[in-house]
């Protein structure tokens, strides 16, 4: 807990201070702490990002913001611009309660798969070597890069070492609702402490819609907001819908200028250019507008790719022929009775139920853009994979419009409630576990009072090659410890297509891509197969 608090003391200054810098060269006059300081998250996520096409994020790079954050923060200071914080003046003792529990969940190891499986692989390379072109060739999940693990592997080596940068953007979120006095907030706090532990990038997508919507709906229209939620797609382009919602909003109140179109513009153009160099299609992962670039996957692991995504709409119940032959009324039938999943995708209909309701209810107009917005992500999502967990944003949306008149004394009642649960259940995950629940929850250990637990699995990895490619294959596929890594998994698929990849140069910097594999190498391929097959599926 120690170390976190450090971190998010350190990331409160550094992070603020760029803020304050790009509000200058910007021109934009805000006094909120929180906009600014996501301002320097913006700025700097930009800056990251054209590094990395030509240099690793190491530390040097890291220091470099922390210096320029200090200076931001310096100047600050010394032109006594003391208005930034005073949210300090509405702080009480449930906003240090619940930074307390956010440092404390925090402080516990990572409970997500995709946290081993692709979090920590993608900020891994991005720290040894910066963007890597073709990498979706190598492995198809690193294509996807996303800004806020870009953001995250700027920060990893001397402020963030245990990738807990979560755990700061929640506090940033809680000085949010004190300093908007916006306390009904609160009450997505305990959602968010299911995140803090592992480098997610769902929980900045869900903390921007919540500052996004809140700042509108409020009429504070202020330029920040557009970039935000521009971070918000560049982090996940399904939330296609925020940046599309902020922008209708603005014409509507006709309050676009070519100050605010700028930055957005670079935003988008980085994105474009980060997906063509890394997957080699300007939108990861869809396979349109092919420039028929040399690195990109194949057409078998492309399809694949989508064929699996169409099944997990259906939760892998169905094959995809069995998908693809549902007649419109069937495909909508089935998405609701596929077990226990079904249950959240009924939750998506009533929460757009409630949208509705109170997109009707209202004379405001922001609560029909909102609507609208809602309703063309869900039709396009649909159409692609409609997996539940594409829809949180929905779910959270419609509980902020349900609670957004509730007390303060509600508020910070049910969220302590709730928050005290979670901290208890992690704490003793023995009750969870009889359930076959929460597996990877290992309880409360002391070494968390001065630092997170940290994985000790011990991950054995064998060294094979096949062309020119030299390749480590993990004994755990979730566990990618050494570059350029294949799991067990992606080794039957390879077989499977008779596909393989290999290296443009002799340097990892220059890239990956596929070609077919040489009756030799197929012979080779299946002996390493045989070799794994004692490894963890």
């Amino acid at each position: 807990m120690f170390t976190i608090l450090l971190s998010i003391f350190c990331f409160l200054i550094i992070i603020f201070g760029n803020g304050f810098l790009w509000a200058k060269l910007l021109k934009i006059n805000d006094d909120s702490f929180v906009l600014t300081s996501f301002l320097g998250i913006v700025g700097m996520t930009i800056l990251q990002t054209l590094i990395a096409f030509f240099y690793p994020l190491d530390s040097g790079v890291e220091i470099f913001f922390i210096l320029l954050g200090i200076l931001g923060f310096a100047i600050c200071l010394r032109k006594k611009n003391y208005s930034y914080f005073n949210f300090r003046k509405n702080l009480n003792f449930w906003f240090y309660f619940f930074a307390i529990l956010i440092l404390f969940l925090a402080s516990f190891s990572p409970i997500l798969y995709d946290h081993f499986s692709y979090y920590i692989s993608t900020i891994s390379y991005l720290k040894q070597f910066g963007f890597v072109k073709g990498i979706s060739s190598l492995d198809l999940l690193l294509g996807q890069s996303s800004f806020w693990h870009i953001f995250q592997a700027g920060f990893s080596h001397f402020v963030d070492p245990f990738l807990k940068i979560n755990s700061y953007l929640s506090v940033l979120f809680l000085i949010y609702i004190y300093e908007r006095k916006q306390y009904f907030l609160l009450i997505f706090l305990p959602i968010f402490l299911l995140f803090v532990q592992q480098a997610s990038p769902d929980l900045p997508i869900l903390i921007i819609t919540l500052v996004v919507i809140n700042e509108l709906i409020n009429r504070r229209n202020n330029p920040i907001i557009l970039y935000l939620a521009m971070l918000a797609f560049c982090i996940k382009p399904i939330v296609f819908w925020l940046p599309l919602f902020v922008i209708l909003q603005n014409i509507f109140d006709k309050n676009i200028s070519f100050k605010t179109i700028i930055p957005v513009s670079i935003l988008g153009i980085l994105l474009l250019m980060k997906n063509l160099w890394l997957f080699g299609f300007p939108i990861f992962p869809v396979s349109i507008l092919d420039f028929n670039l040399a690195w990109k996957p194949s057409q078998e692991m492309l399809t694949y790719s989508s064929q699996i995504g169409l099944m997990k709409t259906y939760d892998m119940k169905y094959s995809y022929q069995q998908v693809i032959d549902f007649s419109f009324w069937e495909s909508i039938y089935r998405w609701f009775t596929i077990g226990f999943k079904s249950v959240f995708n009924l939750g998506i209909l009533i929460c757009l139920m409630i949208i509705s309701y109170f997109s009707f209810r209202k004379k405001d107009g922001i609560y029909k853009i909102l609507l609208i917005c809602i309703l063309i992500k869900f039709v396009l999502i649909f159409l692609f994979s409609a997996q539940s967990r594409f829809f949180i944003d929905v779910y959270l949306i419609a509980i902020f419009l349900v609670f957004k008149n509730i007390s303060e004394e509600k508020a910070v009642f049910a969220t302590a409630f709730l928050s005290v649960l979670i901290s208890v259940l992690f704490t003793f995950p023995g009750f969870l576990h009889n359930f076959n629940i929460g597996k990877r929850l290992s309880g409360f250990a002391w070494v968390q009072i001065y630092k997170p637990v940290e994985n000790n699995l011990i991950n054995i990895n064998s060294e094979y090659k096949i062309g020119n490619l030299n390749f480590y294959v993990p004994q755990n596929p979730f566990e990618k410890q050494h570059f350029p890594w294949i799991n067990s998994y992606d080794l039957k698929l390879y077989d499977y297509y008779g596909i393989f990849p290999q290296q443009i140069g002799n340097e990892y910097k220059d890239g990956f891509y596929q070609r077919k594999l040489t009756p030799k190498e197929k012979i080779q391929l299946k002996k390493i197969i045989a070799k794994t097959e004692k490894y963890k599926p």
